[in-house]
């Protein structure tokens, strides 16, 4: 009796050691499954946050010249005084169109991530815990009756390696960096697309600002003619009909005040919502000082400015990039149709009962599989498939070679007429300011002539619609220069924050 109470003693102290050690390798097991699937409740690890081939850094320097959305530079200050390089800012900062943009190029940066991880091995482990109940009858000329509840485990870790194969790997990662590329280029195309966008806007803001100051300057213009003719039709030496033209020049110049306030409050609110903010935002634009805008030396011949856009304009520089994506797209899914050769590595371990016969109780047993070797997988035969997709694939490529042709006569006429602009408004600078100060003094001179009697009341007020003429034509000329100016810039690519400073 004490021998077989010793017997079973040793026998549960062995059950019980080997079940720790089954426990072991299962809690084992469940830990490498978490780390693997980055499973951050149970093991506080995120494997997801890891960027092990630091594809973010590819990004960095993608907005060198602008801003990035997600940095710190974008203030939600509310100023209500706005400077261009303000507006500019605070456009890009919350355009919709940048966030996309940049939404894009993260998206790329981490296809290429994925296209580098396909040169590492994949683990893979499962771990299967199993409560088995079963109940076996038989009868005949040997009846039996088994019954059996077990508790056991299945754990595997497989590792897979792929070794080789023909350039499929390397086609695919040249094509993802090729498209990382083009969504860098793209990503300062929309840049510059909201950035030349906000500029023309506010420019017009800012013309029509100038024009509602210009027409109440107008208006008291106006009062006063209408003002001296109604004391000289008081004292008798004009007809009341100089009172009743100035009376109906001085209405037309309160009717234009309304108008040029209707239009500014339109444009301000267009570039409010061009800056993130309401259209009903109160501010505005503060003035800048406008000497020195005749320096046009930086304006070169425009064979060089072609030559410039042609090199470096992002939306060039996306089309080129798709068309080398796609061209390794081209070897990535001819590669997709040769041989691959990889390296399988496979551990298992089993703790399912096992039974001798049919009929027989199952009992307790640990089974170990090892094994490592190499698998070689040939397509043989893909119903024509391949043949069809390489086509298919050649196809995509002659589309973006005649995209990238589009887009460089695009970015060719874009330079010529921004160029002719920029040109025309540059020799309007000195004319329209000489203009303005012809109008001036004729103005000035036209009211003391009129007031001593010497002019009449039509050569006054026609010297006063000139004098409104040219303060127009001097806003648009000015407004015009530093809008064409950036405009230029936009279209050879090359605009930044320093075009506002």
């Amino acid at each position: 009796m004490k021998k077989i109470i010793s017997l079973r003693s040793a026998m549960n102290t062995a059950a019980g050691t080997r079940k720790r050690q089954t426990g072991l390798r299962h809690a084992q097991a469940l830990m490498l499954a978490g780390l693997l699937t980055g499973a951050p409740a149970c093991f506080g690890l995120d494997l997801e946050q890891w960027d092990i081939f630091n594809t973010e850094g590819a990004t960095a320097g993608a907005t060198s010249s602008m801003l990035d959305p997600s940095t710190a530079a974008c203030s939600s200050e509310q100023k209500t005084a706005l400077s261009l390089m303000d507006v500019v800012v605070s456009s890009l900062c919350n355009n919709p169109r940048t966030k996309a943009a940049w939404a894009t190029v993260r998206l790329q940066a981490a296809q290429v991530g994925v296209a580098k991880s396909a040169y590492l091995p994949t683990l893979t482990a499962s771990a299967i815990a199993v409560k088995d109940t079963s109940s076996s009858r038989g009868s005949g000329s040997t009846p039996f009756n088994v019954d059996s509840n077990s508790e056991y485990q299945n754990d595997t870790l497989t590792l897979n390696w792929m070794l080789y194969d023909f350039g499929l790997r390397s086609a695919a990662l040249e094509a993802a960096k090729k498209t990382l590329a083009s969504a860098l280029a793209s990503q300062n195309t929309a840049l510059q697309t909201v950035f030349s966008n906000t500029v023309n806007d506010y420019y017009n803001a800012l013309v029509a600002q100038k024009n509602a100051l210009s027409t109440r300057e107008i208006e008291a213009d106006a009062k006063r003619v209408l003002d001296a003719a109604k004391f000289r039709v008081g004292v008798g030496v004009v007809p009341i009909s100089d009172q009743l033209q100035a009376q109906t020049s001085y209405s037309q110049a309160v009717y234009n005040r309304n108008k040029a306030e209707g239009a500014r409050q339109s444009a301000l609110g267009i570039l409010a919502i061009d800056m993130g903010r309401r259209p009903n935002a109160v501010y505005e634009l503060a003035e800048h000082d406008a000497g020195g805008l005749r320096n046009t030396d930086f304006v070169q011949s425009v064979d060089k400015l072609l030559e410039i856009a042609q090199q470096g304009h992002p939306s060039l520089l996306a089309a080129r990039a798709d068309l080398e994506a796609t061209q390794s797209n081209v070897k990535a899914v001819s590669a997709e149709g040769r041989p691959s050769l990889s390296l399988i590595v496979r551990e298992n371990y089993n703790t399912q009962p096992t039974s001798s016969g049919f009929g027989q109780i199952y009992v307790g047993s640990v089974n170990r599989d090892r094994y490592i070797g190499l698998q070689l997988n040939i397509p043989v035969f893909e119903g024509f498939s391949r043949t069809y997709k390489v086509r298919a694939a050649q196809a995509q490529v002659e589309s973006k070679q005649a995209s990238l042709a589009d887009t460089e006569q695009q970015v060719a006429a874009n330079v010529w007429t921004h160029y002719q602009e920029l040109k025309v408004n540059t020799d309007n600078l000195q004319t329209t300011q000489e203009i303005l100060d012809s109008a001036q003094s004729a103005f000035e001179a036209a009211v003391g002539r009129y007031k001593v009697g010497v002019a009449d009341i039509v050569e006054l007020i026609n010297t006063q619609t000139a004098l409104a003429n040219a303060h127009q034509q001097r806003t648009l000329a000015l407004a015009g220069w530093q809008n064409a100016r950036i405009q230029l810039a936009a279209a050879l690519g090359t605009l930044g924050l320093w075009a506002v400073r």
